[in-house]
């Protein structure tokens, strides 16, 4: 990872911290969409691969590189070099010198797993068990990859179609009531948390021949429905076929689509957004959008995909909490542009910037460093005494610890820029 002459570049940022460009790489994940992050960034797609994700941060499996001077120096080289110039000593020794969070630009043409993330006392217990185990860091079958917890933000930048958590109590009762194949599995069930623990529970452990006794006469049924009526994305119905055309396989139904009928069906409008804590049981089904977590990579799978599942594990971090899912972002924002996406996690916090040539965004002097990337249209981020920084669609900066900067609209930015910016919370 060592660039020439980089020991260079890292101490003349020492000398004269300020905003640098970053350089970024992508995921290119079975279910991404081929068109959104190469439309983001500028490049052609003509081979039709799928962009699933574009990284912002230090995790070793593709790190942001930094443009200082004339050399690129890997992230995590330049916060080994010089944690405390970048996030501040406080926050170094608080995340041992690294970048408490992970921002990415998610962009999904299919459904991603059904999956729940374990709290931090339950990552550092899982991590321990596996390494006495043996277990290889990057076996298949390994359910902890770290010791860290994995809180999520999403906010949509399209129409983003998800599920998120148990749906409340009399609502499950109620719509396993209105699905004929369901109501023998369902006859037991009562709005509680218990019956509902049972009731995931059993589906979740069901023999597979059952599995398929109970779902393939609901999808025939309908199969024919949808020959005659499409279903939309707002019905459970859509998602339900959709789902089962990817996952199931040879006549073996995926038992993740019980969790269809299950948990809260969401469909964010761009700017909205859903925070999913541990043990939050979700999916996201369909849509782009800018997604920030804890930098973790711990992921226990209840359905939906082809990768490890570890049944038992996700029962015992899954927390059972039913009840209608909170909507983040509603609302036009404040006045000045900025809508600040508010949640408990102690590693992050994401913001939206609108910025028009009469209304550029300051900040004095930040506790934290901040990552930009930009969405719409063309700023440039300056700091006194610096040459500024311009940015174009789908760019991403960096702005070190308590640097007094400045984004406003470059002089070839039309109408309004749209900037996601991410940041450690202050105390």
């Amino acid at each position: 990872m060592n660039q020439p002459g980089y020991e260079t570049a890292v101490g003349d940022f020492l000398r004269r911290p300020r905003p640098l460009l970053l350089r970024c790489g992508v995921r290119h994940y079975a279910w991404g969409d081929p068109d959104y992050i190469p439309a983001l960034i500028g490049v052609p797609n003509w081979e039709r691969k799928p962009y699933a994700e574009l990284w912002i941060g230090t995790r070793a499996e593709l790190p942001a590189v930094a443009r200082v001077g004339g050399s690129e120096v890997p992230l995590p080289l330049l916060l080994r070099a010089a944690a405390g110039a970048v996030l501040g000593r406080k926050d170094a020794e608080r995340f041992g010198g690294g970048l408490p969070f992970l921002l990415k630009i998610l962009a999904a043409a299919q459904p991603l797993s059904i999956q729940v993330h374990p709290d931090k006392r339950q990552a550092q217990a899982g991590f321990e068990r596996e390494n006495r185990l043996g277990i290889h860091p990057d076996a298949l079958d390994r359910n902890y990859r770290d010791d860290n917890h994995k809180p999520e933000l999403i906010v949509a930048l399209t129409d983003f179609y998800a599920l998120c958590g148990f749906r409340p109590l009399d609502e499950i009762g109620a719509v396993l009531a209105s699905v004929p194949e369901l109501c023998d599995l369902a006859a037991d069930y009562r709005p509680t948390r218990e019956s509902l623990i049972d009731l995931y529970t059993r589906v979740m452990r069901m023999d597979q021949r059952v599995v398929d006794a109970v779902l393939t006469p609901l999808l025939r049924r309908l199969q024919e429905e949808a020959a005659r009526q499409a279903f939309s994305r707002e019905q459970t119905e859509y998602w339900v076929l959709r789902v089962d055309s990817l996952f199931s396989n040879d006549g073996r139904r995926d038992r993740g689509l019980f969790s269809l009928f299950l948990l809260n069906p969401v469909h964010l409008l761009p700017g909205e957004a859903m925070y999913l804590p541990a043990g939050a049981l979700h999916a996201y089904l369909q849509g782009a959008g800018v997604e920030i977590m804890a930098n973790s990579d711990n992921v226990l799978r209840g359905g939906l995909t082809a990768k490890h599942r570890d049944m038992e594990e996700l029962l015992r971090i899954l927390t059972f909490d039913a009840g209608e899912v909170s909507i983040i972002g509603k609302g036009p924002g404040s006045e000045d542009g900025q809508m600040v996406y508010e949640t408990p996690s102690q590693e992050f916090t994401l913001s939206r910037l609108r910025i028009t040539a009469e209304r550029p965004y300051a900040n004095a002097a930040g506790h934290s460093p901040e990552l930009g990337v930009v969405i719409q249209g063309r700023v440039v981020v300056s700091a006194p005494g610096i040459e500024g920084l311009e940015v174009g669609r789908g760019g991403v900066f960096l702005v070190p610890y308590r640097l007094d900067y400045r984004i406003s609209c470059a002089i070839s930015c039309s109408g309004e820029a749209m900037v996601f910016v991410a940041s450690i919370p202050g105390d």
